[in-house]
């Protein structure tokens, strides 16, 4: 073959080589940043799938005794209504008090002590009577009032009622936070399947590229081959395009083509690196 022709050809594969390199580094660049990003986005959705599952075991154990605080709750109430029932029937049997009368009563007697000449014995009957008026309308009042049973169990009930108030608000806290990570994961798993698609797309562009550069070098190395048979005058010719990139080179490209050396597969494989570097 025409050894212009060769040399042409040369140019044109090496020029080819280069293109599909650079598109090749660009390409592997893009994929390389996908897989970053995408193994973030994966690393996330890894961690906020474990904690939701957390979520779901303490929003069960809160359930649990947000649900049993109620029932004591419940059961409380139960009891002071029962209660409530008892005192009023225990009321109904109490007779009537006049308190303003016996406060009348204590107050007139007070006067008479103050106001009063009397013997020291009649004072002291006085004052016990008034002790036991008293007496009386303290009892009525106590009479009136919920018993100590009562008092107790709704103080009891109140607390559990505080308590029970405690879980549901840690059970929305833990909701809202289990929505928003379901929200998130939503996004991400979009976001995932967008960037594992772009990835895919690399791939299959940076294997055709691959293949592409194979072909390039095998029509690459052919032409080496025919150029290495060339007489010695065209291969002087042919040997410029090696010029510039001959120091880079550890294949001795002049000395080959001169002597007609046969070139082997490795040979050719350094030389066409070479050149991609031109």
């Amino acid at each position: 073959m025409d050894a212009k022709i060769l040399k042409t050809q040369a140019k044109e594969l090496t020029g080819s080589l280069r293109d599909l390199g650079s598109k090749k580094e660009k390409k592997y660049r893009e994929k390389t940043k996908l897989g970053g990003v995408l193994n973030k986005l994966i690393k996330e959705a890894v961690d906020l799938n474990a904690r939701k599952k957390e979520i779901e075991k303490e929003l069960s154990s809160l359930k649990k005794q947000r649900n049993n605080k109620n029932k004591e709750v419940r059961e409380g109430l139960k009891k002071l209504k029962h209660l409530k029932v008892q005192h009023k029937k225990s009321r109904g049997k109490t007779p009537k008090l006049n308190k303003e009368k016996i406060l009348a009563e204590i107050q007139q007697l007070d006067y008479q002590i103050q106001t009063g000449a009397v013997s020291m014995t009649k004072e002291k009957n006085i004052m016990k009577k008034i002790k036991s008026l008293k007496k009386t309308i303290k009892e009525h009042q106590d009479s009136q009032k919920p018993s100590v049973e009562f008092e107790q169990v709704r103080e009891r009930t109140k607390l559990v009622k505080k308590d029970a108030d405690s879980f549901h608000d840690k059970i929305q806290t833990l909701a809202k936070e289990s929505s928003q990570i379901f929200d998130r994961l939503t996004v991400l798993s979009k976001e995932i399947t967008t960037i594992k698609r772009q990835r895919n797309v690399s791939k299959l562009v940076l294997n055709g590229l691959k293949d592409q550069i194979n072909i390039m070098n095998a029509k690459l190395g052919g032409v080496l081959r025919d150029m290495s048979k060339l007489p010695e005058s065209a291969r002087k010719s042919a040997m410029e395009i090696f010029n510039k990139n001959e120091a880079k080179m550890k294949v001795d490209v002049k000395e080959a083509l001169k002597t007609g050396k046969k070139l082997s597969k490795d040979d050719i494989l350094k030389l066409q690196k070479g050149l991609m570097k031109k």
